[in-house]
């Protein structure tokens, strides 16, 4: 299986271990839904459809079409999700990844963070949390 694949607008890698999918959009690209739709399928080619976490790193100018935002956030494409972190650097990108979590509601926990670590600590909590809950419906079931 590959390690990572890059797109036009993205660097998509997979850690297996850590149940984490690392997508880092390139600053200064338009991301249309073409480029969405190129995302979910690097991200299914890397993750073979395992759940799993996913730490986006938006740094930088990047600018997402509303198409882009509702085709990702469409519960079809988050369905093997667990959770999603959106790292940022910038005022202008928190205020768009606020716009899509209010606006497009992804169905998986969404949070927007500046510190990496604390993207990924969070991610790991909810996987964590993800994972007693499932192990709880499968012991009561």
């Amino acid at each position: 299986m590959e390690n990572a694949i890059i797109t036009r607008t993205a660097k998509i890698s997979f850690e297996k271990e850590e149940g984490i999918l690392y997508v880092e959009l390139f600053a200064g690209n338009e991301i249309g839904i073409e480029d969405s739709m190129e995302h979910n399928k690097a991200s299914q080619t890397l993750t073979g459809g395992v759940l799993h976490c996913a730490m986006i790193k938006a740094l930088g100018n990047i600018d997402i079409s509303s198409e882009a935002r509702k085709y990702g956030s469409n519960p079809e494409i988050q369905k093997n999700l667990i959770a999603q972190a959106v790292l940022v650097n910038s005022l202008a990108t928190r205020i768009a990844g606020n716009f899509y979590i209010r606006f497009n509601k992804p169905p998986k926990p969404t949070k927007i963070f500046t510190n990496p670590e604390d993207a990924k600590s969070w991610l790991l909590y909810k996987q964590k949390e993800f994972n007693e809950a499932q192990k709880a419906i499968n012991e009561n079931a």
